[in-house]
């Protein structure tokens, strides 16, 4: 592809970048992300405040039809996706508006089509993805959380666990197994979305070390739930996961994330002295930088192919996993670079001693969570080998 943008583009782009830098202003103090987003009251209501924004301007529903609400190219969305990222601004409910409208546009009902994409376009709905369990998690199809249908309803008993969000969150999607009795795992399941306010849904925290509240477990004891929510057909959902799964691991926000993270470590060692010489001008740092540099650099141009690809709807098997792996093994090599470089004070939070407001010390504890959440990267490695360069399959 030809990544040089036209005139039109290039405005736009900076409009992006000009709104979330100004939404950045507006943030609660010891605002640090997602944990922040679903942990307190005040960095949820930035979340609803910003959504809101967004859903004003239109911006939500970017490269969605028109008939459903949606304006722009898939490329404003790269551009908005690229833009949230850097200034780290919520505002977008990953899982409805990354994760669920692409699916449903794909797969789903002209009913549900129109009956969800306009509440999630308009950020009235917020949603959260019901997918692991105890005994399922890299092993998605080995999940036991059964829906056994009864009329016009299923009835839903099982656990979900990891599930970000729940706590939060108006709708859930999930897949459930609706044939026990399938020749294959990967078979007899189906792809569905439910209330969580329905009778037998407990949604219970799972906590950080510090009682922060990201994860839940979410139980279900005979939930019913109507059959007409069913997102593609019964029985078929394996097929409808694989679709999503395209979506969920395009990691262009992640990467531009990592993209201003690495330029507070160039201004930090701009300004640092240690031995009287400032870190900048060591030959190892500035190498080991320039090389990051270069890496998020090319992965930015990885995350921008995929979306070319999704706009052309050529997107091959391996091209989003091939990203994925990349930003995950990426955020793990910021995260050590961090830590050597700041050293011992790069373990301290919440101090004035704590250099760059302590990011790096939260980034080493948690940079593993971008290379296992969205299926792990060996799962992704797996699907690379197999079905991008024909590997056998080794027993």
């Amino acid at each position: 592809m030809d990544f040089k943008l036209t005139d039109e583009q290039v405005a736009r782009r900076n409009e992006f970048f000009e709104v979330c830098g100004e939404l950045e202003k507006k943030k609660p103090a010891n605002f640090s992300g997602i944990e922040s987003i679903y942990d307190s009251d005040e960095g949820w209501q930035y979340h609803l405040n910003c959504a809101k924004e967004f859903a004003k301007r239109g911006w939500i529903a970017l490269g969605w039809p028109s008939e459903y609400g949606g304006q722009g190219s898939v490329m404003d969305r790269v551009f908005f996706a690229e833009a949230r990222g850097y200034y780290d601004t919520p505002g977008v409910d990953i899982f409805g508006v990354a994760m669920l409208a692409p699916t449903l546009l794909g797969a789903g009902s002209e009913e549900m089509k129109r009956e969800f994409l306009p509440k999630i376009a308009a950020a009235e709905i917020m949603f959260c993805e019901l997918w692991s369990e105890p005994n399922a998690g890299s092993d998605l199809a080995a999940l036991t959380t059964t829906a056994l249908r009864d009329g016009d309803e299923y009835v839903l008993n099982g656990q979900k666990t990891w599930s970000t969000g729940a706590h939060r969150s108006d709708w859930a999607f999930a897949l459930v197994r609706t044939d026990p009795h399938a020749e294959t795992k990967h078979r007899g399941l189906t792809f569905l979305m439910f209330d969580m306010k329905t009778p037998g849904i407990t949604v219970k925290p799972i906590l950080y070390m510090d009682r922060g509240h990201l994860y839940n477990e979410v139980f279900f004891d005979d939930a019913r739930v109507p059959v007409k929510y069913v997102v593609g057909e019964e029985n078929k959902g394996w097929g409808v996961t694989q679709l999503l799964a395209g979506f969920e691991r395009s990691s262009l926000d992640a990467i531009m994330m990592m993209r201003r993270q690495l330029e507070g470590l160039v201004e930090y060692c701009n300004e640092t002295k240690v031995g009287g010489e400032l870190l900048a001008k060591n030959p190892i740092i500035r190498n080991r930088i320039a090389e990051l540099a270069c890496q998020v650099e090319a992965a930015r141009a990885l995350a921008y192919r995929v979306a070319d690809q999704q706009a052309k709807n050529e997107m091959g098997a391996i091209d989003a996993s091939a990203v994925k792996v990349f930003a995950g093994d990426l955020s793990a090599r910021l995260a050590r670079l961090g830590a050597d470089i700041l050293g011992p004070y790069g373990q301290v939070r919440s101090s004035k001693w704590a250099p760059l407001e302590g990011f790096y010390e939260k980034q080493y504890q948690q940079y593993f969570i971008l290379t296992v959440s969205m299926g792990t990267n060996e799962i992704q490695r797996n699907i690379i080998a197999w079905y991008g360069l024909g590997l056998p399959r080794m027993r």
